[in-house]
This record gives C-alpha cells, sequence and structure tokens, in this order.
C-alpha cells in the first residue's frame, strides 16, 4: 500500500481536532476573524512575512501541480482540493502560533518540536526532512519549472545555467535580499496570473455548470462494479486533491514558519498571517487554476505534463497568453527557489552553525540539475518529504493544543462563551 494514501485521512483527524479545539473560530465567527486579521496585517513586518511565506507556498503547485493532480485524479480532486484548504486554514495558523510563541532564535517548528518532545532527536530529523526538501522541492523541482516554462523541451542548458546564475545573485545576498525581492515579484505575479486565469474562466463561463456538476459527481463516483476498485478511486482522488493542496501550501510541513518567525507580532497575529497564506494559495490561486483547466481543457488526462494541460487551458487567450504564462510561472519559480534556500539555512543553522557556504553551493547545484531532470519524479520524491515532515509537524500541534488555546482566549480571538 502506498502510505501517500494516508495522507487524506491525517489532514483531517488533525485538522478536525484543532478545529474543534480551537471551536471553529474562523466559521463560528467570521467577523471577530477578520477584525483580529486587519489589526494583524497593519503590524510592522506582518506583510514583508506574508510576502515571504507567500514566496515559498506560490510556485508550481498552484499551477503544475493542481493541473497534474486533476489529469490524475479527474474533477473530483477538487472538490477534495478545496476541502483540504478548510483544514489548511486550521493547520496554518497553529503551525504559525506555536512556532512563534516557542521561538527562542531562527524560530520554525524545530524549535518547537524540540520543546514538545523535550529531545532535539525529533527536531534534528525534521530539520534534515527539511533540508532534503530544500533541496527537492525548493531547488530542483521548482528550477525544472521555471527553464521549461521558457523552452520547449530542447536546448535547455543555457536557460539552466542562467537561472542558477541568477538565484546564486539572489541568495548570497541573504535573508533581506531574499525578504526585497519576495515583496515586489509575489504581489505582481499574483495578479497577473489571476487575471490570466480569470479570462478563461470568462470565456467558458457558460459551460461552469456542467463543471462543477461534474466535481460533485466526480468526487463520489463509484466507477466499478467491485466496491474495492470504486473505493479505490475515491481514495485516488482524495489524496490527489489533498496531495496537490499540500505540495501548494504545505499546510502540515510547517515549513512557512521560518518564514512567519521573521514577524515579531504576538502569536496570535502571527498564526492569523500564516491563514492568508491558504487564501492566497489554495483558495484563489490554486481554484482558479483548476476552474481554467476544466472549462477550457476537455481531457487533460491526454497530456504529458502538467504544463503542457495549463497551456492548452489559457490558448485561447491568443499568442501573448503563453509568454505571460511563462513569465508568470518563472517568476513564482525563481521566489520559490530563494525562500526556500532561506528555509534550508534556518533549518541548517538548527544542526549546525557551520557548513552554510558548503549547503549554498549545493543549493545552487540543485537548481541547475533540478532543470535536467523529469518534474513527476521530482513532484513524488517531494510528496514523500512532505509526508513525513507532516507526521512530526501535526503531532508537535496536537499535542500542544491547548497551548494554542490558551493562547487564542489570552488574546481575546477566542472567549469562553464560544464554548
Amino acid at each position: 500500500m502506498n502510505i501517500l494514501l494516508l495522507l487524506p485521512i491525517i489532514i483531517v483527524f488533525s485538522g478536525l481536532y484543532l478545529l474543534v479545539k480551537l471551536r471553529f473560530f474562523f466559521i463560528a465567527h467570521p467577523k471577530r476573524t477578520l477584525i483580529f486579521l486587519k489589526r494583524a496585517i497593519l503590524k510592522k513586518g506582518a506583510f514583508q512575512s506574508l510576502c515571504l511565506s507567500l514566496a515559498g507556498t506560490l510556485g508550481i503547485g498552484n499551477i503544475i501541480g493542481v493541473a497534474f493532480g486533476i489529469s490524475v485524479g479527474g474533477a473530483g480532486s477538487v472538490f477534495w482540493l478545496f476541502l483540504s484548504s478548510i483544514f489548511s486554514l486550521i493547520i496554518k495558523f497553529s503551525e504559525a502560533c506555536l512556532s512563534s510563541d516557542m521561538k527562542l532564535s531562527r524560530g520554525g517548528m524545530t524549535e518547537a518540536i524540540e520543546k514538545s518532545f523535550k529531545s532535539k532527536a525529533p527536531a534534528y530529523f525534521y530539520a534534515i526532512l527539511c533540508l532534503a526538501l530544500s533541496l527537492t522541492m525548493g531547488a530542483a523541482l521548482q528550477s525544472r519549472s521555471a527553464v521549461e516554462s521558457l523552452t520547449d523541451g530542447d536546448k535547455i542548458l543555457i536557460p539552466s545555467i542562467a537561472f542558477a546564475f541568477l538565484v546564486a545573485l539572489a541568495i548570497l545576498g541573504g535573508a533581506k535580499r531574499i525578504e526585497k525581492i519576495s515583496t515586489y515579484i509575489i504581489p505582481l505575479a499574483t495578479l497577473i496570473y489571476i487575471a490570466l486565469t480569470l479570462f478563461v474562466i470568462t470565456l467558458n463561463f457558460s459551460r461552469l455548470p456542467s463543471v462543477l456538476s461534474a466535481i460533485i459527481r466526480d468526487a463520489f463516483k463509484l466507477e466499478s462494479a467491485f466496491g474495492g476498485v470504486g473505493a479505490f478511486a475515491i481514495i485516488s482522488k482524495m489524496r490527489e486533491g489533498f496531495a496537490r493542496g499540500l505540495l501548494s501550501n504545505e499546510a502540515g510541513a510547517g515549513t512557512s514558519a521560518f518564514a512567519h518567525a521573521r514577524n515579531s507580532s504576538s502569536p496570535v497575529s502571527v498564526g492569523l498571517i500564516g491563514m492568508c497564506e491558504v487564501v492566497f494559495d489554495t483558495v484563489i490561486l490554486c481554484m482558479l487554476t483548476a476552474f481554467a483547466v476544466l472549462l477550457a481543457v476537455p481531457s487533460p488526462e491526454s497530456y504529458a505534463s502538467g504544463l503542457e494541460i495549463i497551456k492548452a487551458a489559457l490558448s485561447s487567450l491568443g499568442f501573448a497568453a503563453s509568454p505571460i504564462l511563462s513569465a508568470s510561472i518563472f517568476a513564482f519559480a525563481f521566489s520559490t527557489v530563494i525562500c526556500w534556500y532561506y528555509y534550508g539555512v534556518c533549518a541548517l543553522s538548527y544542526l549546525t552553525e557551520k557548513c552554510r557556504y558548503v549547503f549554498a553551493f549545493l543549493y545552487i547545484v540543485a537548481v541547475f540539475l533540478g532543470s535536467l531532470t523529469t518534474l513527476s519524479s521530482l513532484i513524488v520524491l517531494s510528496d514523500y518529504l512532505l509526508f513525513f515532515l507532516s507526521l512530526i509537524s501535526l503531532t508537535t500541534l496536537i499535542k500542544n493544543s491547548d497551548r494554542l488555546v490558551y493562547l487564542s482566549e489570552n488574546e481575546g480571538l477566542l472567549k469562553k462563551s464560544d464554548s
């Protein structure tokens, strides 16, 4: 049995547990949540930390990953993708809030894990997994997408070298340069990509009712008279939907807590900023991608890659769509690569203060070699790393759920009258 099939179950039970403990606060009291969120966003450093965290999550997961998920899991995977966002919201809040509360130096889940288990062993394992993920999903996977978006599959050596060189210039400037670049790139690239997908959805708006019907019908469809095969079909759709959501926003993995550690606000404020990640990432961008694909591409499963699917979806916009899409993918991929270098440095710093230059060299090499590697194998490897990261991170969140309740009540986000 593929252990990744357990991913939906783990996310659902962890998310439900945290939702119950935190009294469904953003669903039961949306007005209060928005008031606290407004205050959190206006605090110093909040926008910068949000842009840095979005740089780490807005990437191929929102575009190629979602298209790939639909080609494997069908229209029904979109239902589970949206459902995953509800659990992702509470999980992201918990990750950012807890890691901010337990921050000693760089922050992140490593310190929260060490304090929770009173042992460095699980935190060391988590940091090692983060390092591995930074080299695979952060460096290799994103660089492959960036280079692939600019070429037709041949003559990629020069673009690969050029991309690695640009990454080197950015990461050698340290955290401040990475944060500054993210603050400029992420808002612009997001607005451009939203405009592209909205155009496609508008052009095919008449098909929207049939697509919505297909999403609901396909999510629970038994595709065979044999119960086992039918059940596996549903699980496949669930796994693809949840996996694309997790690969996109990394909820449960705890990695973006490294970015939110730069926000010196109160733990609850930092947690609410963490929720904004999921809103922009999964609720907005992933769903726009999904509807653009389902409305404009009749048979996503017939294409060889997620990039081909999304290019087919945007082809109706004319000759300008392809270069604009390529530029958007490149911008998302570039910002994700440099952000994940920062995550890798934070994980490395927990393990040792040495070897930073060695890691920088290895990271740039991974960026270059990743552009020459097949995309599907990198996605599967990243899924496995995220899976094991999530096991450690989610266990830590559940173990500290009472602390999360205390912090939320102490700042007024939760009231005892809510229970």
